[in-house]
């Protein structure tokens, strides 16, 4: 018995499974911060102030996204987006820049990740943004290769592009969420 599949059906099978994979991981990944953050809640902590530049990293992921939502319109009318992406990339390697900023700050003011001076608040809210930034290098990861790949997309073969910004649009929000999140509960 022969089994006839044309690679038309192979690739909207293949993108709808892709895109569920991504979802799964994108649930998987607010569940383990949902965890993280009721932690907080069930403590009832107090966290120490933000750094400023966590607000600086925060306003630098809104641009990078913003920019690769220009970038996905330009893409689905087959014009230029080569320097959105590349400056999204960018912003994201200023994103980690400025949380280790924001690190170093948290310890100028005493602020430890482990040790005797740190409390477990100080712990969380270094475990909270550690994380955050692991999924990020993730993001970039896949910002990089949507980069070097980006001449193949086009207005209907973009799947790569839609995945990675759908991926970098999540880590934005994410953000955003534990940002507010370590504001109300400084």
């Amino acid at each position: 018995m022969r089994v006839n599949i044309n690679s038309t059906t192979l690739d909207v099978n293949q993108s709808k499974a892709s895109i569920q994979l991504l979802w799964i991981g994108i649930v998987s990944i607010c569940m383990f911060f949902a965890g993280l953050t009721s932690v907080i809640f069930v403590d009832k902590m107090n966290f120490p102030a933000s750094p400023d530049w966590f607000f600086y990293s925060t306003l630098v992921i809104i641009i990078s996204s913003f920019l690769l939502l220009i970038a996905s319109n330009r893409i689905k009318k087959d014009k230029s987006r080569l320097y959105l992406v590349i400056s999204s990339f960018l912003m994201g390697i200023l994103f980690t820049y400025f949380q280790f900023n924001g690190w170093e700050e948290l310890t100028n003011n005493e602020v430890y990740f482990a040790g005797r001076k740190a409390p477990k608040e100080h712990s969380l809210l270094y475990a909270l943004t550690g994380a955050h930034l692991a999924h990020l290098f993730a993001g970039l990861i896949a910002l990089l290769i949507t980069t070097i790949k980006i001449k193949k997309y086009n207005s209907t073969n973009y799947l790569g592009f839609k995945l990675a910004s759908t991926y970098w649009h999540f880590l934005t929000i994410l953000w955003i969420y534990l940002f507010f999140f370590l504001l109300i509960s400084s």
